[in-house]
């Protein structure tokens, strides 16, 4: 403390998050802290294509960072800012390090319906085209596509919406696979529900003995949660983390 207070203790636990002043104390000691990012964050995007559509869902979309590897399957959400839900939050995650290099400031490609294909659903809207060619092209309808979604990809594409199926240029059929099936968006940043949401880095999972949580160069000092190099997926697996390596230090001690 500051009062220069000497404690003793068989045994000293550090659970205290993702706190930077810790980790430079730790950092002090000589102990290996890799330096934090944030991990779970959504991202940010001005388009006209999700403008007031704050709190839509879909079920199920596939999502690629363009110009990487990283890829995620899930539920996805329109926010105030842009895009979230657990598609987004997952690629966040295992994007962590990457997406802060560049600044957040990349792009996305997204597959509404990730049971299709490009082809295959352009395929589908063409036969659909010849099986419904007197109904109005607003009036389609699929359980994957909010109707409000539909009606706003008809506008940012300056298809009449009281058009009949059966006059749907090829063009535009082509145009509307593509934004369901291949959209692009440009992230801008991003959005954490607060700074300490979920980081990644802290002290290197090198200096501890996973089966007891002990640093290997100091005994009797152990380490609990996200003061570790320890960052999940959303779901409640940081949550877990932190009771996991809690219990593993009261087994130890």
């Amino acid at each position: 403390g500051d009062s220069g207070t000497i404690y003793s203790a068989d045994a000293l636990v550090i659970a205290t998050g993702a706190a930077p002043s810790v980790w430079h104390k730790l950092e002090e000691l000589g102990l290996k802290v890799e330096s934090a990012v944030p991990s779970l964050f959504t991202f940010n995007i001005k388009d006209i294509r999700l403008e007031g559509l704050s709190g839509m869902a879909f079920p199920e979309v596939h999502v690629r960072i363009t110009g990487t590897k990283l890829e995620e399957q899930g539920p996805l959400l329109i926010t105030h800012w842009g895009l979230s839900g657990p598609a987004i939050l997952k690629l966040s995650a295992w994007g962590a390090r990457g997406l802060e290099e560049q600044k957040y400031q990349f792009s996305i490609q997204i597959n509404l319906l990730p049971e299709h294909s490009f082809d295959q659903f352009r395929q589908l809207l063409i036969n659909y085209k010849g099986e419904h060619p007197t109904q109005k092209v607003k009036n389609f309808h699929r359980e994957d596509i909010p109707n409000r979604y539909w009606e706003r990809l008809l506008k940012y594409l300056d298809i009449d919406p009281d058009m009949l199926f059966g006059k749907l240029p090829q063009k535009q059929i082509n145009k509307l696979t593509v934004e369901l099936t291949q959209a692009t968006f440009e992230v801008k940043g991003k959005s954490t529900f607060k700074e300490e949401f979920v980081t990644c880095g802290g002290v290197s999972l090198s200096e501890v003995n996973l089966k007891t949580m002990e640093a290997k160069r100091f005994p009797g000092l152990y380490f609990s949660g996200e003061v570790l190099n320890i960052d999940a997926l959303t779901g409640g697996f940081n949550f877990q983390s932190c009771w996991t390596t809690a219990w593993l230090i009261s087994e130890a001690i």
